[in-house]
This record gives structure tokens, C-alpha cells and sequence, in this order.
């Protein structure tokens, strides 16, 4: 979550869905500006097709966060907007539920979404007569691509680890044997070895799992800080308990 007042800053609202603001980063000019540039050389269709597929990752994205936020609402949170970044999309939610159930539901949507988004897009492909193997995500048919890229977005957010959905997951059922503040901490353990693994694979396989790891291991650390700024308030904000009269 951000807060509200630097992401306003920062970015510029596109459009207003259900009383919910889309807001995106201007930092997304940048990966904009990267499509046109890898592409330039190879015509303007080349580059045409790379804005296109730009737009449908971020379309599902946009689907996914929009999912959390409907969830959220239901659940008693108030929803700020939706902030598109170029490494995914942020539901700006504040006053969350407290309750464990409202957190998994709120979580799980998002995964559930992205595996509904390719549910949709293989019956597509298979009424088109559209190949859908072997996995493609930059050639092909674009039912196979919008099947592969929905797949890949649900299944790396049911990782076990924060901030993602599925360390969201993974908090939300520890709480039901530990406070929050300790259930987030087991969660951001969890979360950190992973991280590890990743930038451990990415050092020898692909530097963009290096990329992810560390933001995990950023973001982990993150959600535990929150825990404890929450704890800290919700201590202040208890009444002194009444002591009786003393007795001589």
C-alpha cells in the first residue's frame, strides 16, 4: 500500500471505474519509452504490436487489482485507487479489515482472477480453432499468449511470500493460531528465504528473478515494519486501566 498523497504526485488518474481511481505512474513513461526504442528498428508495426502487448499485461493486471479492491470494499476497507506501476499494479487500500477471513478472501481474489482471465482466454483460443501449446507469451495466437501471461500472473502471486498474494495467504492463516504481529513476522521468514532462493537462481539463471528477489526481501521487511507501527499504535490508543482506590 502507499499513501496517497505522494502517489498523487507522482502519477495521473486515466480513468474512474465504480468510484475507484486508476492512477498511473510516471515513472511508466519510462517503460514506454524502452518498448519504442528495442522495437524501433524493426518498423512501426513492430512497435505497434509491442504497445499492444504492453496495454493486455497491464489490462490483466488492472483486472486483478480491480478484483482486490471489489473484495476489499465488501469486506469493510476503504479504497483509495488503483496505482499502475511498470513491476505491476498497487490496490491503495486503508483501513483494512482486522479480521483473518477478510485478508485471505482479499488475497486470494487476485490469483483467482488471473486463473479466471485464462480460463477465458483458452476457451477462446480452443473456439478459434487458436494453438495454445507450446507456451508463448511474445508469438502466436493471443488467446495462447493472454492464456500464458493470466498463468504466470496468478501463479507467481500465490508464492508464499510478502507482499505478495500468496505470503497475504500464508499471514492470514497464521493468524489464526498468532496475533498479527506475529503471524506477519513468520510470514516475512518465509518470505525472505525465499527471496534468497530467487536471487541465488537468478545469479545463474535470469537477472530479473535477482530483480524479484530483492523486492520481496524489500517488501517483507516492509510489511513487518507495518505490523509493528500498527502494534505501536493500537497500545497508545488503549484506555489506562482503572485502578480501584487504595486501601490503607
Amino acid at each position: 500500500m502507499a499513501a496517497q498523497e505522494g502517489s498523487t504526485r507522482t502519477s495521473i488518474r486515466v480513468a474512474r471505474i465504480g468510484g475507484i481511481d486508476i492512477r498511473v505512474h510516471g515513472t511508466f513513461l519510462v517503460l514506454v519509452i524502452l518498448v519504442v526504442w528495442v522495437n524501433i528498428s524493426s518498423g512501426a508495426s513492430t512497435v505497434g504490436v509491442g504497445l499492444l502487448w504492453i496495454t493486455a499485461v497491464f489490462a490483466s493486471v488492472l483486472v486483478q487489482e480491480y478484483a482486490h479492491c471489489i473484495v476489499a470494499r465488501r469486506r469493510g476497507a476503504v479504497v483509495e485507487g488503483i496505482l499502475l506501476l511498470p513491476i505491476g499494479g498497487l490496490s491503495q487500500l486503508k483501513k483494512m479489515p482486522e479480521r483473518p477471513a477478510d485478508e485471505l478472501a482479499i488475497a486470494i481474489v487476485g490469483p483467482l482472477t488471473s486463473l479466471g482471465l485464462t480460463a477465458l482466454a483458452v476457451v477462446g483460443g480452443l473456439v478459434f480453432g487458436a494453438h495454445l501449446w507450446p507456451p508463448t507469451l511474445f508469438a502466436g495466437s493471443w488467446f495462447a499468449r493472454l492464456a500464458w501471461l493470466n498463468a504466470l500472473l496468478g501463479g507467481f502471486n500465490l508464492l508464499p511470500a510478502l507482499p505478495m498474494d500468496g505470503g497475504r495467504v500464508v499471514r492470514a492463516l497464521l493468524e489464526r493460531r498468532h496475533d498479527r504481529l506475529t503471524a506477519t513476522r513468520q510470514a516475512a521468514r518465509i518470505a525472505r528465504i525465499l527471496a534468497f532462493v530467487m536471487i541465488l537462481g537468478g545469479i545463474f539463471y535470469d537477472f530479473w528473478l535477482v530483480l524479484i528477489g530483492f523486492f520481496v526481501y524489500l517488501g517483507a521487511g516492509a510489511e513487518e515494519q507495518a505490523a509493528e507501527n500498527e502494534r505501536r499504535e493500537s497500545v497508545r490508543a488503549r484506555p489506562p486501566t482503572p485502578h480501584g482506590p487504595e486501601k490503607e
